[in-house]
């Protein structure tokens, strides 16, 4: 496995697992942590110091420059202005 991707932002790596699953491309991830507990604990002096490890997402070898792509490829639309004023 390689690694393809590190963030430190348990939302982005949440993102990124999407990502990575619409693509059907499959991944491993390590230093993920629940984010319902994680919010909890970051209102905490130590609970900050211990989310500051990164959290980072591994491919297999074929799969590297695919999952590249997905992973800073921006599929969404919410930010598209046709709405009608």
């Amino acid at each position: 496995m390689i690694e393809v991707y590190t963030t430190y932002d348990p939302m982005e790596a949440n993102l990124v697992k999407a990502k990575l699953a619409d693509e059907e491309i499959a991944f491993n991830v390590t230093g993920d942590f629940d984010i319902a507990l994680s919010m909890e604990t970051f209102n905490t002096q130590m609970g900050r110091i211990a989310l500051k490890r990164p959290i980072k997402f591994f491919v297999a070898e074929k799969d590297v420059e695919l999952a590249k792509v997905a992973i800073h490829t921006d599929k969404s639309s919410f930010l598209e202005d046709d709405l009608d004023y």
